[in-house]
């Protein structure tokens, strides 16, 4: 990606355009009380869906990898200072261990405080971004029902001329 796109937005993007896709095709089956057009919308619209879902699952997989990594990571420090504890003696394993226990207690302090707020972040960004798209496919569903009022009040104005015209014909 190197004109710097970010490769969540595209997908987003593809999402969007998949439920206005879906909502344009339910409402074209309405109006042409089209059910298999009605039901492809309706699908479409719903894979959408499926597709925002399975990205928060992956975004919750991942999250929960970099804390097994953490927790690894976390592991091996305590062996290594095990095996250093043992070749010292009791009194400088003792101290070593309690220094490195503090570091490292301050360390995940820090680091627990940036992911916190990392993922505060995101939550709040991703929350934005939901009423955003709430409010969006609100007003694409809007634009989409007065769509078919209008589609409708043209059908009903040619079925109108259409009978004049029958009508003259008639008449003649």
């Amino acid at each position: 990606m190197t004109d710097g796109a970010d490769p969540s937005d595209t997908g987003r993007t593809q999402r969007i355009g998949q439920r206005v896709a879906g909502a344009v095709k339910q409402a074209a089956g309405a109006v042409t009380n089209n059910d298999d057009l009605r039901a492809e919308g309706e699908l479409q619209a719903e894979q959408a869906d499926v597709a925002k879902e399975a990205k928060r699952a992956e975004q919750h997989a991942e999250q929960k990898r970099r804390e097994a990594e953490a927790q690894a990571r976390s592991e091996e420090l305590e062996v290594e200072r095990e095996r250093l504890a043992a070749e010292d003696t009791r009194a400088e394993r003792e101290e070593r261990a309690e220094a490195d226990r503090q570091a490292e207690q301050r360390r995940a302090e820090v680091d627990t405080g940036r992911r916190e707020q990392a993922v505060s972040q995101a939550a709040r960004a991703q929350e934005g971004q939901v009423h955003r798209d709430e409010a969006d496919a609100v007003r694409e569903r809007a634009a989409a029902e007065a769509r078919a009022r209008d589609e409708e009040v043209r059908a009903e104005r040619a079925r109108v001329d259409a009978q004049a015209l029958e009508q003259v014909e008639e008449d003649r």
